[in-house]
């Protein structure tokens, strides 16, 4: 048995043999369950406008598992007007990622400015550190 596939399962902590999941069976047929409830109450027409919290209601499953169902892709939200979570920074509605359209313009923009101040700064220690030579003869001149 491959050691390097024990896991513990990130729900219950229990030790597994990691396949395809970060789960245990247990705790994975448990995920295919609320999945399914979830999956049946939207199928249903009456259902097409309901909001994360309303499905949370109807069906017993979590609003993060309803989360995470949607950014995996196994529930399509843009399929369901109401359907949508809080951005992770400003709460806003989204139906995909993390951030919404505004933060995540917001945080690349500070990322690209401080990748650029390090390469300012990265240039100028290159520019007050004198030259060195490298090569064959500067290491065996220097021994």
């Amino acid at each position: 048995m491959d050691s390097n596939r024990l896991k513990n399962c990130t729900i219950c902590g229990r030790l597994f043999l990691q396949v395809h999941t970060d789960h245990c069976l247990d705790c994975y047929k448990n995920i295919e369950q609320d999945y399914e409830r979830v999956s049946e109450f939207l199928k249903n027409d009456q259902n097409r406008m309901a909001t994360i919290a309303e499905v949370t209601e109807a069906t017993g499953v979590s609003s993060k598992r309803m989360t995470e169902f949607i950014r995996e892709g196994r529930i399509f939200a843009d399929d369901y007007p109401n359907l949508g979570y809080a951005c992770s920074r400003c709460g806003k509605m989204i139906k995909k990622q993390l951030l919404c359209n505004t933060c995540f313009d917001d945080f690349a923009t500070d990322v690209n400015r401080v990748l650029k101040s390090e390469k300012v700064t990265d240039s100028m220690v290159q520019k007050q550190q004198p030259r060195k030579e490298r090569g064959y003869w500067h290491v065996k001149n220097s021994k």
